[in-house]
């Protein structure tokens, strides 16, 4: 039990005013800044205990595309993996096909995007590159210094791919600076955290291992314990059912590369190697499905 008075709050939870529909299943919440694609307004992750109701984004709309980090940042780089193995077949173009992907996203979203082109900006590169991202700005031009990127991306395609989407998305937001990348690596050799909640039953990949951290989505507020995988009990279905409630903002990347199939193995490598999944054949598949590989 995470805490003393869980009763206490899942009678009082139950008797709070229900949510507001979205007819396109498409929510976020105010607290976490989560999104979440859902069929009822209802956290799908601690249902019975968060006092929160996800919001339509047709009633409010997203505060800031900086929601969207989360997922680069904190999530695991599972489909950052699987895009890096597949992007050397067709080179840095594919950038601009992310671009346009990224853009056709955050309008279905309705993300208002246009008043934020920095951070806009900021939130594509680390969702393509599943790093955390800097900024060096000065008159005229801003460097963007991408930390750990060969923790994922081992191809230097990786900086073509983020120049020929950025030309694009430069274009859209009306962006008069001059943009280019350095990379720095802070952690070497050292393996990244890989956690597991308990609670919420997400998994987390940031920073260097430790014994325990604190929840990297609100740090301030959630009472649970993310630990690491090897002290944890967890299976693939937890991670299918993170995979049916998260946007589809990978799976519409991973469509614009061909061959996707020939990606299966690089998929079921990571999670058996890298996150000690038992590879079980239904969430596999349905992981696969999510992430747009079959």
């Amino acid at each position: 039990m995470m805490f003393k008075n869980r009763d206490k709050i899942i009678d009082r939870v139950a008797n709070m005013p229900d949510g507001e529909f979205s007819p396109s299943d498409r929510y976020w919440c105010v607290t976490c800044k989560m999104l979440f694609d859902i069929d009822k307004p209802v956290c799908p992750y601690m249902p019975r205990v968060c006092i929160n109701t996800p919001i339509p984004v047709e009633l409010i709309a997203p505060e800031t595309t900086a929601s969207l980090e989360k997922f680069g940042l904190f999530y695991p780089k599972i489909p950052q993996k699987v895009m890096a193995s597949l992007a050397p077949q067709v080179g840095a173009e594919i950038g601009r096909d992310w671009a346009d992907a990224y853009l056709a996203f955050l309008e279905d979203w309705r993300f208002p995007y246009a008043s934020e082109p920095l951070q806009t900006l900021k939130s594509y590169l680390i969702l393509v590159s599943g790093c955390e991202t800097a900024q060096r700005v000065r008159e005229g031009a801003i460097t963007f210094v991408l930390t750990d990127l060969r923790k994922v991306w081992e191809n230097d395609i990786i900086f073509d791919i983020l120049d020929a989407g950025i030309g694009v998305l430069k274009d859209e937001l009306k962006i008069k600076s001059m943009l280019d990348f350095e990379e720095l690596e802070i952690i070497g050799e050292m393996d990244t955290g890989k956690y597991y909640c308990a609670m919420c039953r997400k998994f987390f990949e940031f920073s260097v291992q430790r014994k325990s951290i604190t929840c990297p989505l609100m740090p301030q507020k959630c009472m649970a314990t993310p630990m690491p995988l090897e002290k944890s009990n967890y299976s693939l279905m937890n991670l299918m059912v993170v995979y049916d409630h998260t946007p589809d903002i990978y799976r519409r990347f991973i469509e614009k590369l061909p061959d996707r199939a020939s990606a299966v193995p690089t998929l079921a490598a990571v999670l058996e190697d890298e996150w000690l999944f038992t590879l079980e054949e239904e969430p596999l598949q349905a992981i696969q499905q999510r992430l747009g590989l079959t």
